[in-house]
């Protein structure tokens, strides 16, 4: 998937592995699961395929090494954009703990929502940053997806507080 995530950047322009990570850090790291320490791996990988190419520049008395998208690479991007999607799996370790809910407390399980409410909030609010910072100039396609993130995050958030305001106003049978 990195790969294909590299390719999709450097449609948009030339970049450093620098550059790449940044834009990977405010828009796709928040719904794919690749570590920065792969990066500059898979750009070496995507260079010996010959999907982008490199120069290296001097840029503020330091070297800068800077890639582009090769035609191969343009094709092979497009080439899988247009491939069926996977099917979609879900993983989400919230679930797993509410589906063995049974073993803990009440307040157990209010504290255990407390933190994930947080949890979330916090990306919430990271996405909020961007949105407000280096997403303001990007296109229409790239908004949709911080869209979903800032939706998905506001209905966990909702669904979260109407459950624990469900168990607080209520014994569960399990106090």
């Amino acid at each position: 998937m990195l790969e294909f995530i590299i390719l999709g950047s450097l449609t948009l322009g030339d970049m450093s592995g620098y550059e790449i990570k940044k834009i990977m850090s405010n828009s796709t790291a928040f719904f794919s699961n690749v570590s920065d320490g792969s990066i500059y791996p898979t750009l070496k990988r995507c260079e010996d395929n010959g999907l982008v190419c490199s120069r290296e520049l001097v840029e503020n008395g330091r070297f800068k090494k800077v890639y582009e998208i090769t035609e191969e690479g343009r094709r092979v991007f497009l080439e899988w954009m247009q491939t069926p999607l996977k099917p979609f799996i879900f993983r989400y370790e919230m679930l797993i703990r509410i589906f063995f809910a049974q073993n803990i407390s009440d307040s157990e399980l209010i504290k255990l929502i407390d933190r994930h409410l947080a949890q979330i909030m916090e990306l919430d609010s990271r996405l909020q940053e961007i949105e407000m910072g280096p997403a303001r100039n990007v296109d229409a396609f790239q908004k949709t997806t911080l869209r979903f993130g800032r939706d998905f995050y506001a209905f966990l958030i909702q669904w979260y507080e109407q459950w624990k305001y469900e168990l607080e106003g209520s014994d569960g049978g399990n106090s």
